[in-house]
């Protein structure tokens, strides 16, 4: 079913899914069911013998193996619906195992979860007509009916708190919801004779849901210690024409002029490069910050005890600060290896700039060194590498060759199914099914633009289709319909490069409909402003470069990747948006193998730093291996992707 490979695997159960296949066939379990178990290795890029290693457990299962995508052992046009499908049968199959072998908690209380849902329906309706509740809240509280191992009347915090945690990210929203309803019927309706009995005495907590730590507001810190912290940053961002223009006013006030002549030297010697994006670099040394204070309040120390950034920056908060990020990725299911992600690494050289830089306190630079280096991050960095999913990405790739095809084809795939599901919602007058099914039209947009040419996510997000103040719009169109350019100045794109895409035929024709017919409906429907975006939100930009200024009203970055989410499920490949510049460059190499130069073209990047990513892709037999492959399946992918360029 799949090749053999060297990835490792962790488990943390004694139950494997080799003993679920083993009881499934002893016990004459379904045969589709006893199929999709066994596809369960190749759609987590394992090979088939590495069933024995893989949990057998039901909350691995949900976060693991149902989010996985499953184009890997399938080349159906509707791989969500199998995916779907799939994940259904093997959720069965496994409550099964665990109910025979006694590991299944037994569910009380569903008659009265019941009981609730329709002591809601009973209430619904219109709101203009008077009706207590709009038609569906009752919808709300299925999820919690579905998860609770209690009755809702003795529902406790302690079980929202385990069935948010446990969920799945594109589920927990939808818990979330059914709490805060659930809340809204104790404080609005406790002592109503329809729900009297049903529900409990006392609202709960909304639980975060992630294993991630309790953020910590910049506003919240104290007063002192932010105002010692924006002094050092401001310092440390100033320019060489603001410092200039400080120290002729300090001569202007009569400071001695040597003096400050000979300060203006030692700053004008320091060896520091000022980053072109300074709100983004004060994000960074914030995040930094409250990093510290967070470990700090952890160790059982008081926030209002640190009047400066030194008296923050010892070496007993940093290393405590490291420990606690480790810890908490080594007991999370969800987390990423501490050790394997640049958060790490990009805090503590946050606070080694401040240290340097700012600070410059030659203790504290020792410490951080020390830090970097027991963490495996010391003086002598590794070049920048793929990170491990990105490089799985490339891996499929080349394993399923259909899959390029899929990811080539997506935007008009993805359009197709959407406006199946648009034409549907309106004869239902349905407009929630109209909006779902809009906003996978706006994937389609989305992957329009990637597979043309792929840009950074923060790009897509901010993708104008007019003017906005000082700034012109990035789409033109050269033809109605048929070509529209996508054009990203200097001070849009990260790397200070011009990026221009060029959008043909099909892809053109996507845009062209979202802007023109289904974009403002959209709106209406989400109830949110037009804007500038061709994706609408009502989020504002983050992190531009310091001399633009965007209005509100795009798609936040966690909207983004639910909505890129969506399409991904479709054509069967897990990536995210940035993933898909991997993905381009693997098809041109793939097609001409060596060429880092135009890899370097298409992404907007440099050869060096393309090398560094795709280098061993080079020469290896491989790549000659995945070009045969798509020749023989698919051969329109190679016409399509070594046409994206001649526009260029």
């Amino acid at each position: 079913m799949t090749i053999l490979n060297n990835k490792g695997f962790k488990v943390g159960t004694t139950i494997f899914l080799s003993e679920v296949l083993k009881w499934a066939e002893e016990n004459g379990e379904p045969y589709g069911s006893i199929c999709e178990l066994k596809k369960v290795p190749a759609r987590l890029g394992l090979c088939d013998q590495d069933l024995g290693s893989i949990s057998a457990d039901l909350q691995y299962f949900e976060i693991k193996i149902a989010t996985s995508p499953y184009g890997t052992v399938s080349k159906s046009k509707d791989l969500e619906v199998l995916r779907k499908r799939a994940n259904s049968r093997l959720r069965s199959l496994l409550k099964r195992f665990h109910a025979d072998r006694g590991n299944m908690p037994k569910q009380v209380g569903r008659e009265e979860w019941t009981q609730l849902i329709m002591a809601v329906q009973a209430f619904e309706g219109f709101a203009d007509r008077g009706a207590v509740f709009t038609t569906g809240q009752s919808r709300t509280l299925t999820s919690l009916r579905a998860r609770a191992s209690v009755a809702p009347v003795d529902l406790c915090q302690g079980e929202v708190d385990r069935i948010v945690k446990v969920a799945k990210s594109e589920k927990r929203r939808a818990i979330t919801k059914g709490v805060r309803f659930l809340n809204r019927l104790i404080t609005e309706f406790g002592d109503h004779p329809a729900f009297m009995g049903l529900i409990p005495t006392k609202p709960f907590i909304v639980p975060a849901g992630s294993d991630r730590a309790k953020r910590i507001l910049w506003s919240s810190l104290p007063q002192e210690l932010r105002v010692s912290v924006e002094t050092v940053m401001d310092a440390m961002l100033a320019t060489p024409e603001t410092i200039s223009a400080a120290h002729i006013a300090r001569i202007h006030a009569g400071e001695d002029k040597d003096q400050v002549r000979k300060e203006l030297t030692l700053l004008m010697t320091d060896k520091r490069v000022v980053p072109q994006n300074a709100e983004a670099a004060k994000a960074g040394y914030k995040s930094a910050v409250t990093w510290l204070v967070r470990a700090a309040e952890e160790l059982g120390m008081d926030r209002n005890q640190f009047a400066d950034l030194e008296s923050l920056m010892s070496l007993e908060i940093m290393r405590a600060a490291c420990d606690q990020q480790i810890e908490r990725s080594k007991n999370s299911s969800t987390l990423k290896d501490a050790n394997k992600t640049q958060s790490l690494m990009s805090r503590l050289t946050a606070l080694r700039t401040l240290a340097t830089h700012g600070l410059k306190n030659e203790d504290l630079i020792l410490h951080i060194n020390l830090l970097r280096g027991q963490h495996g991050q010391g003086h002598n960095e590794r070049k920048r590498r793929r990170s491990e999913h990105a490089d799985e990405v490339c891996r499929v790739i080349q394993r399923h060759p259909h899959l390029a095809a899929n990811f080539v084809n997506a935007p008009q795939t993805i359009a197709d199914i959407a406006e199946k599901r648009i034409t549907a919602a309106r004869e239902q007058d349905n407009d929630e099914a109209e909006q779902r099914a809009l906003r996978l039209y706006a994937t389609a947009v989305a992957f329009a633009v990637q597979v043309s040419r792929p840009i950074r996510t923060s790009n897509l997000i901010r993708l104008r289709h007019r003017a906005s103040e000082d700034l012109l719009g990035n789409v033109e169109w050269l033809d109605n319909r048929k070509h529209a350019r996508l054009t990203f100045k200097e001070n849009e794109v990260k790397n200070s490069k011009v990026i221009v895409v060029h959008l043909l035929g099909a892809e053109a024709l996507i845009l062209e409909k979202w802007l023109s017919k289904y974009r403002l409906r959209y709106c209406e429907l989400r109830g949110i402003a037009d804007s500038v975006y061709v994706l609408p939100g009502d989020a504002t930009p983050r992190l531009g470069k310091g001399n633009i200024s965007l209005p509100r009203g795009c798609v936040s970055p966690s909207t983004m990747s639910e909505l890129w989410d969506d399409g991904a499920k479709i054509i069967g490949l897990n990536l995210t948006p940035h993933e898909s510049r991997h993905v381009v460059a693997t098809l041109i190499l793939a097609i001409e193998p060596g060429n880092f130069s135009k890899v370097a073209s298409v992404l907007g990047d440099t050869t060096e730093t393309v090398m560094s990513h795709y280098g061993r892709d080079s020469g290896e037999q491989a790549a000659c291996d995945v070009l045969k492959a798509i020749k023989a399946q698919h051969p329109g992918v190679l016409n399509r992707m070594k046409n994206r360029e001649h526009r260029k």
